[in-house]
């Protein structure tokens, strides 16, 4: 008689390698465009000012003359591969250590939350489809991964935060009072770190750090020092970003268009048409209510890092609007415009880790007195969420389930399978390998060169490219770069 399978077998062994091989179809697109990403914009005029200035000299003029995020000046004057040489491989390298460090600090926020509670293996995979949540919605996957300037500026930064959050659990949930110093430690560390990125990762920090304390002292009745350190510390950060020479001579370049009261008004509508945005496809909520169950054994767990983390999930609740209207808020005042994606999407990342964070928090909340061991959702539930959000990972890049604009809700996923195996994304290498070529080709007059538009380039990997207008920054830069006088496309 054949060997009937255990009854538990789909949910241990089967449904697990499923989910895999689905985390991992949605990441390898992603991997294999690295290859084709090439410089644009900021990319080249860093590269001329590090050939000026030279490496050291370069950050300093930054400071000074351009930006405080001393991160970033630090990774675009040491680890721009447009700097060394171009074309280069190095480039396609850093952009794949960009896409691959996603799940893994994924992984690494989880194991750091949830010591003990499950597997190696359990963990990597929810990793993965934390992963696999921020690909499908993000802003833009090319200011993401694919323009190098801002992955050092933007998403490691953002990255680096999750880790933020996993040391501050732990350091929560620490038995010792060394053990405590040491995690202390590391969150300073990487605060400083994060805070040097940009101010997108930094007012988030600061206003949470320094409202949490309060609220601990407060609660305690009593100095938390730890605590107080690390305020101290982020705050210090803040200022040495924030009051560099640099900020203050961008700001004078251009002029405010709007008042405080009209930049309190736009940073409102811009965060409620982002959280509908994120929200509005419904895969969200679905997998909250999936989670349930895990969450309602998980707060049982004592001494747990999650629960020590979501203990006042009021604190969350006013901490993510609040770090929305902050910096929309912030964007709207120095640049009278909106923020741009690159911005965009360390709030959406920062939203994901927030959103689950509060759910468990409320939940949590809500079953303090429940004396059951465990809760399970009707099947019938079960493959109802489950199909919803299948649902909406098949759904193309043509069809938003809501949104205001035409990037609202796209579904990345499939769009970088378009770019990869439609061959836009070779088409556009190409192109653009021809054009480097025909630049580098001696003969070429300085004055006034003429190259090739691209013809429709990949929306998944192309940040910008050089315009009509020989003006431009970016024109310049571009010409600057490669010896030429001025460059441009034709009309």
């Amino acid at each position: 008689m054949p060997k009937t399978l255990p009854a538990n077998y789909f949910r241990r062994v089967l449904a697990p390698g499923v989910l895999a091989l689905l985390v991992v179809l949605c990441l390898l697109p992603f991997v294999m465009l690295c290859w084709y990403a090439h410089a644009s914009a900021d990319d080249f005029l860093q590269a001329t000012d590090v050939h000026k200035h030279g490496h050291w000299g370069y950050m300093a003029f930054m400071y000074m003359q351009w930006t405080g995020r001393y991160t970033s000046i630090l990774l675009w004057g040491l680890f721009n591969p447009v700097s060394y040489a171009h074309p280069s491989p190095a480039y396609g390298v850093v952009c794949l250590l960009t896409v691959l460090a996603l799940p893994v600090a994924c992984y690494w926020l989880l194991r750091w939350l949830l010591p003990g509670q499950f597997s190696n293996r359990t963990l990597w995979l929810s990793g993965g489809v934390f992963a696999v949540l921020f690909l499908l919605q993000v802003p833009s996957t090319a200011e993401a991964f694919y323009w190098i300037v801002s992955n050092y500026n933007y998403t490691l930064p953002g990255l680096l935060t999750l880790l933020w959050l996993g040391v501050l659990g732990r350091h929560a949930s620490a038995q010792s009072a060394a053990e405590r110093r040491k995690w202390m430690v590391w969150a300073v560390l990487l605060a400083v770190v994060v805070i040097g990125g940009n101010e997108t990762n930094a007012l988030p920090m600061a206003l949470g750090v320094t409202s949490f304390t309060a609220l601990r002292c407060i609660q305690h009745r009593r100095i938390e020092w730890h605590y107080v350190w690390l305020s101290v510390a982020v705050v210090g950060a803040c200022a040495a970003a924030f009051l560099a020479p640099g900020n203050f001579v961008r700001m004078g370049q251009g002029g405010r268009l709007y008042s405080v009261a009209e930049c309190v008004s736009r940073a409102g509508v811009s965060a409620r048409k982002s959280v509908v945005s994120w929200l509005g496809n419904g895969v969200l909520l679905a997998l909250t209510v999936l989670l349930a169950p895990i969450s309602y054994r998980l707060a049982r767990v004592p001494g747990l890092p999650l629960n020590r983390l979501t203990q006042n999930p009021l604190f969350i609740t006013f901490l993510i609007p609040a770090s929305l209207l902050v910096v929309f808020f912030l964007a709207w005042s120095a640049t009278s415009q909106n923020m741009p994606f690159r911005s965009r999407n360390i709030l959406y990342l920062f939203f994901l880790v927030g959103w689950f964070l509060h759910a468990h928090g409320w939940a949590r909340y809500a079953w303090r007195n429940a004396t059951r061991p465990s809760i399970a959702l009707p099947g019938y539930v079960q493959v109802l969420l489950v199909l919803w959000i299948a649902g909406v990972f098949s759904v193309g890049d043509t069809r938003t389930m809501r949104g205001h604009e035409p990037e609202d809700n796209t579904n990345n996923i499939l769009l970088a399978y378009k770019d990869w195996l439609g061959g836009a994304a070779a088409r556009y290498d190409a192109q653009l390998t021809a054009r480097y070529e025909a630049l580098r080709t001696e003969g070429w007059t300085p004055d006034n060169v003429v190259v090739e538009a691209l013809q429709a380039p990949p929306r998944t990997i192309l940040f910008g490219d050089i315009s009509t207008n020989t003006y431009d920054w970016s024109n310049q830069a571009y010409a600057e770069f490669f010896g030429k006088k001025t460059i441009r496309v034709p009309e």
